[in-house]
């Protein structure tokens, strides 16, 4: 496993930014298990409560940048938070990593890349206060895996992956973002699992070829074989959906395994860009279920198994996928997204990989 230390430290970035504010993470009330008391508003974003979702009178809730020419928008940058659903964080880490890109290289121009936070909330969140009355709100960990919502109105059925839909839709539209080129769905943890399970149960769409999906850090995979490299025999369900692809998939991907099957699944999962990233020492346990720990004992342990898996295919590592290994980085979102391999990724580098035809893909050997 080759690697290298190439992150800076985050203490010394407000001194590298001379042209571009750094912006501390606001004290905000409450906590992740009984609810945030609100949605703090944050320099250089709109927080827009009224996102419209088709087909529903609920509303969803996003932080975006503000005060950029759509025109001249070529990359959207989608970071939802984690498991503790602190989206505001995210945005602020991603914006200040932004903004020291920019002034070490000033061809990066800040004003082409729109950052867009999703904020999935749960119904402690509107008890406490941080979501009103019409926002969509799912469990507190059913988000991540594309469950439907649980409220204001249960028989919406929105799926948080249909969410990842609508944004999708909003900044492909040309008509309002001409010269977009690319999305980067950037995941850290639960939003990495999150977009790891959406990558492979999204329906195909024209533009397919400008859509990348981080994987950084998750604390499981929808792992694409029907054998473990840690089996354990008295475990129930090691291969249903979310920790493999032996049915049990939300409403959202029913439709999805039922026209491709699981081959097909498997195929359309490798044709998709998908770039994995894992730091050194992250060493924790994170989902401690016996179905994740058969994937391997540690985050590390099974982004290394995971990715054995996929260069052991007939055709090798997919052309689509690529693997970053942060060295000396545990389970932090600010230190992985502010290494240089993924700050490359997210905002620096304009990516070349073509979308192949799915038939490129016989992982036949797999036991699937």
């Amino acid at each position: 496993m080759v690697a290298s230390r190439s992150f800076l430290p985050l203490t010394l970035l407000p001194l590298l930014t001379a042209a571009y504010t750094f912006i501390d993470n606001p004290a905000v009330g409450g906590d992740d298990e009984n609810g945030w008391t609100e949605l703090p508003p944050v320099p250089g974003a709109d927080l827009i409560s009224d996102w419209p979702i088709s087909g529903t009178d609920s509303t969803f809730v996003v932080y975006r940048s503000a005060g950029l020419d759509a025109s001249a928008i070529t990359r959207a940058v989608i970071v939802p938070g984690a498991k503790a659903r602190d989206h505001w964080s995210y945005w602020i880490t991603m914006k200040n990593i932004l903004s020291y890109a920019a002034e070490a290289d000033p061809s990066i121009d800040p004003n082409t890349i729109s950052i867009m936070s999703p904020c999935f909330m749960a119904q402690v969140d509107q008890q406490a206060g941080a979501a009103n009355s019409t926002n969509l709100y799912w469990s507190k960990t059913g988000w991540f895996s594309g469950t439907y919502n649980e409220g204001p109105n249960a028989k919406d059925q929105i799926s948080s992956f249909d969410i990842l839909d609508n944004l999708a839709a909003h900044y492909l539209d040309k008509s309002t973002y001409p010269n977009l080129e690319e999305i980067v769905f950037a995941g850290h943890s639960a939003a990495a699992q999150m977009f790891q399970r959406y990558a492979a149960l999204r329906s195909p769409i024209d533009n397919d070829a400008q859509i990348h999906y981080i994987v950084a850090n998750p604390g499981s995979f929808m792992w694409l074989a029907s054998d473990r490299p840690a089996p354990n025999s008295s475990c129930d369900d090691v291969d249903r959906y979310k920790y493999g692809m032996n049915g049990g998939f939300p409403g959202y991907g029913t439709g999805t395994f039922n026209r491709l099957g699981r081959h097909g699944l498997v195929e359309q999962y490798l044709a998709r860009n998908v770039h994995y990233a894992h730091g050194t020492a992250d060493d924790g346990p994170g989902d401690t279920s016996c179905q994740a720990v058969t994937q391997g004992s540690t985050h590390l342990e099974r982004g290394q198994n995971f990715v054995s898996l996929l260069q052991s295919l007939s055709t090798g590592m997919p052309s689509t996928q690529t693997i970053d290994w942060v060295e000396g980085v545990s389970h932090q979102n600010q230190e992985m997204y502010n290494s240089t391999q993924l700050r490359n990724r997210v905002c620096c580098i304009t990516f070349f990989f073509l979308f192949l035809s799915l038939d490129l893909y016989q992982p036949t050997h797999l036991r699937l």
